[in-house]
């Protein structure tokens, strides 16, 4: 048997050694270079951020003051600039012309009814003639419907086997379309319990008819309906009149009204009806013409301006803070119309915002503070800088953002 063996035996020369060499980690330059980028840059955004000027913020609270006027002004038509030594505004009228039609039913009735009329063939088969007087009744077969003669008349006598007949004009006893027939034949109440009842009748023939009967009810217009559709017209048109008015003048919505002037007049008023007129309803038309004396916001605003001297003493009025109420007079007349103007209003002086900027530009925030409060105008007033690490306003005015708050 052959042994093999399959490992290197350990070498026996005791001097001999093993070396063990441990290789070194090759640096990572790529990270080294990136932090360094980093830092670098972290470091121009600080220093920048010094260099930076930012945006400073000022808000100015200044003094205001109460102001008010009441006095009487002058609305007149047909001026053309204000008057302010005898308080006058200019105005003009607005008006507007407008078409208007309404429909109102009749509550009238009145019946109207006819009676049928016709002829009837009265007919005899007994040997004598015989007379009947005028009024006789002739009864429907029926028995419901009963007609009378218009006249007196005369049956002839029978000859044989045919009867005499004679041509009667009828009426109806009473009024209805039921009354008119078209054929049937008829008996002779008066003649009951005689020997002629059975022997005498009357009859339609072909092509005869009684007709004309009628009753209906119609409506009819009287001085009521008529008066009341005037008043319910006059106080529904006069008033949408009126609205279509102020809407338009409220689209402009430069002008000022009063309620108390306007004038409405109509132009045209036709009732298209007359009392006992047999209709369901009748037509009013009318035209109705709307003016009112206007005038101009702007100019109100002027003059209160100049009354108050707030130009003068260089002085404006609060934004929203302008309240105006007009109380009417009982001294109108056609050539003006007068009311009293009451007004109040907060004012405060003119701040030149470029000037403030051009003062405080570059200062201190300490220092901007009392240069603001020096001044008269100002009441208090807050600064900041948009940069939290900065106690000074920017150099450049053009930076720095002024805003006026009037407070509560």
């Amino acid at each position: 048997m052959v042994k093999i063996i399959d490992i290197i035996p350990p070498n026996q020369n005791k001097d001999d050694s093993i070396q063990v060499i441990k290789k070194e980690k090759p640096k990572n330059k790529k990270l080294s270079k990136f932090l360094i980028s980093i830092l670098i840059i972290v470091f121009f955004c600080i220093g920048g951020a010094f260099l930076i000027e930012g945006k400073g913020n000022i808000t100015i609270y200044p003094e205001t003051k109460d102001a008010s006027l009441e006095e009487t002004i002058y609305i007149a038509a047909g001026e053309a600039n204000i008057d302010f030594e005898n308080s006058v505004i200019p105005g003009e009228y607005f008006d507007e012309t407008l078409n208007f039609e309404d429909v109102y039913e009749s509550t009238g009735s009145d019946e109207s009814a006819t009676k049928a009329e016709g002829e009837l063939a009265v007919c005899s088969e007994h040997p004598k003639d015989i007379k009947l007087v005028k009024n006789t009744r002739f009864l429907s077969a029926e028995g419901e419907l009963t007609y009378r003669a218009k006249a007196a008349f005369t049956i002839p006598k029978g000859n044989g086997n045919e009867p005499g007949c004679v041509k009667v004009e009828v009426i109806a006893d009473d009024v209805g379309d039921e009354y008119n027939l078209s054929s049937g034949t008829f008996s002779i109440p008066g003649l009951k319990n005689t020997e002629y009842y059975t022997t005498v009748w009357g009859e339609l023939k072909d092509g005869e008819k009684l007709f004309g009967g009628s009753r209906s009810e119609v409506r009819v217009v009287t001085e009521k309906d008529i008066d009341k559709a005037k008043d319910l017209f006059k106080e529904k048109y006069l008033a949408k009149a009126k609205e279509s008015l102020i809407n338009n003048l409220e689209e402009v919505g430069t002008y000022i009204y009063f309620d108390d002037s306007f004038e409405q007049t109509f132009d045209k008023f036709i009732v298209l009806a007359s009392e006992g007129d047999k209709i369901d309803n009748f037509k009013i038309e009318a035209t109705i013409t709307t003016k009112v004396l206007i005038f101009r916001k702007s100019d109100i605003d002027k003059y209160v301006e100049q009354k108050l001297l707030l130009s003068e003493e260089g002085r404006v009025i609060v934004p929203n803070s302008l309240l105006k109420e007009f109380l009417p007079l009982e001294e109108n007349d056609s050539d003006h119309y007068a009311t009293i103007l009451k007004v109040s209003a907060k004012t405060y002086p003119k701040i030149s915002e470029v000037f403030i900027a051009n003062d405080v530009k570059g200062q201190t925030i300490e220092d901007s503070l009392n240069i603001l409060k020096s001044i008269p105008e100002i009441e208090s007033a807050d600064v900041s800088a948009s940069l939290f690490w900065k106690d000074r306003l920017p150099k450049n005015k053009d930076n720095i953002q002024i805003q006026i708050n009037f407070g509560e």
